[in-house]
């Protein structure tokens, strides 16, 4: 099953006042995030230029989502998959990755130190990384899918003010607003991230002293930091308005839609990264 073509719905009760807000519910794709998209083509790609040949292990620094779309695509295709995550990725992440048969290494610190690692490993002969923070078809997979099936979608006449997106490896926010902005170029691209000392699972600071490659961040028109405790919130708005379980990204999107609608009003589209289950053990909302 390839990924893509998941639902646009509209969150009304979220909206503020005098605005309209619509979301991309990425959990619809076959693992339940928006990293099987990029995982689907970089595999794909992989396959087709050799460069992942039969019988090759691979290997892959996540946090969690991509490794586990890439986990699926692994064993459904008959390779190994080691897969380079934090120790502090939720046990729901780490389960789901051993149940598609991936050998998980755990790393102590963040995502950077996982890619450190994973490199290592591979400048070592240990297998193929599809690397997808400096992977091409990461923000293709996004401007020939994602961002299409938006404008494909899109339910009003005018077209939308903003897009709201995380900022994690760049693909996902690179290839948006490539394709966004060809179709509509008014269109105001505004990235959600955390602050560098409240990391937020999945998420990057244009702060933090790595810079994803693919990441084209001359695309991007503003920024909102978000804090867990306002993503939680988010999430608890939500599900008590809209009754779709988020995670944690999920929620700073809207936590950020909801601040940039308030103050400059328009229509928007939320790029929603996954649903809440991988996050049950965070508990990823505010107690009620």
């Amino acid at each position: 099953m390839e990924p893509g073509n998941t639902p646009l719905v509209e969150l009304r009760g979220l909206a503020p006042a005098g605005t309209r807000m619509f979301a991309k519910l990425e959990w619809y794709n076959p693992t339940g995030s928006i990293k099987d998209r990029p995982a689907w083509y970089m595999f794909q790609e992989a396959l087709l230029s050799g460069n992942l040949k039969p019988g090759m292990p691979m290997i892959e620094a996540t946090s969690g989502n991509t490794g586990i779309g890439l986990a699926r695509l692994a064993i459904i295709n008959g390779y190994d998959m080691s897969i380079v995550l934090p120790k502090v990725a939720t046990e729901e992440r780490k389960q789901l990755l051993r149940a598609y048969g991936a050998n998980l290494i755990e790393v102590d610190g963040g995502p950077n130190d996982g890619i450190a690692h994973a490199r290592e490993l591979v400048d070592a002969g240990e297998g193929y990384m599809c690397y997808q923070y400096g992977n091409a078809m990461n923000p293709y997979a996004h401007e020939v899918g994602t961002s299409q099936e938006i404008v494909r979608d899109w339910p009003l006449e005018a077209p939308p003010d903003h897009l709201v997106c995380c900022y994690g490896t760049g693909g996902t926010i690179t290839g948006n607003s490539r394709g966004l902005k060809a179709a509509y170029p008014d269109i105001k691209v505004h990235s959600v991230e955390p602050f560098v000392e409240d990391p937020i699972s999945g998420m990057r600071s244009q702060d933090d002293p790595f810079q994803p490659p693919i990441a084209d961040l001359s695309l991007v028109d503003d920024r909102y930091e978000i804090t867990n405790d306002l993503a939680k919130a988010a999430v608890t708005r939500m599900m008590n308005t809209e009754g779709y379980f988020v995670g944690t990204s999920s929620g700073a999107v809207i936590e950020a839609a909801q601040q940039e609608l308030s103050k400059n009003g328009g229509t928007a589209v939320c790029l929603l990264p996954d649903a809440g289950w991988k996050y049950l053990s965070g508990a990823p909302w505010v107690a009620v």
